[in-house]
């Protein structure tokens, strides 16, 4: 092989050092960014999980206290009630066939806070009956915030309609409209979409 006329000369061989040591130096130093970017990267995730863990904890939470409180509510009615029978209001409310653009107009007085009520969830007539249980989760009809949720119910009838039901106290519907959305679990754990209600409450 013949030699590469003028690479035996001291000035061109050091530069062709200097520039393997430059894209050296550059490799290591993108190699460096990288580690960093992976470990900033798996932080993240971990952080991100940890969150949704204590989310989950608190929603936990929040729904316990809420069955102690709708609890002691139904305790405290019983109790005032002097033994006789407890004159508890239902909430009957059918499926929406479409959401509209806009909220609804208010058509339920403001319960009292420590108000228990009897929230009845009509299901749609094509809905097959399912022994999987249902969930109820009440957000704001703006901001589509969850005020109040519920899990593990059950389809039941009541004159000739079927319907999910939930105990909730007055404090859940504070003047202003709401959205309703029943979902029940299938295979897999996963929620499938029932049907969605919409309420409004007067100021």
């Amino acid at each position: 092989m013949r030699p590469v006329s003028g690479f035996d000369r001291p000035g061109l061989q050091w530069l062709f050092i200097g520039i393997g040591v430059v894209l050296m130096s550059v490799a290591v130093a993108e190699g460096i960014v990288l580690m960093r970017a992976r470990a900033q990267l798996t932080a993240a995730r971990a952080a991100d999980l940890n969150s949704r863990i204590e989310l989950d904890q608190l929603r936990a939470q929040t729904a316990r206290e809420q069955a102690a409180r709708e609890a002691l509510t139904l305790e405290l009615a019983r109790q005032r009630g002097s033994g006789g029978a407890v004159t508890q209001p239902t909430l009957t409310l059918s499926p929406l066939i479409k959401r509209g653009a806009q909220p609804p107009d208010p058509t339920v007085a403001k319960p009292a806070e420590s108000q228990s009520i009897q929230l009845r969830l009509v299901l749609p007539a094509r809905h097959e009956a399912a022994d999987a249980g249902y969930s109820i989760a009440i957000r704001s009809w703006s901001g589509g915030d969850i005020v109040w949720s519920r899990g593990g119910l059950k389809m039941t009838t009541v004159e000739n309609k079927r319907m999910v039901i939930a105990f909730i106290s007055g404090d859940v519907f504070m003047p202003g409209a709401y959205e309703i959305a029943l979902t029940r679990t299938i295979a897999g754990g996963n929620l499938a979409e029932v049907a969605s209600y919409e309420i409004a409450v007067h100021p």
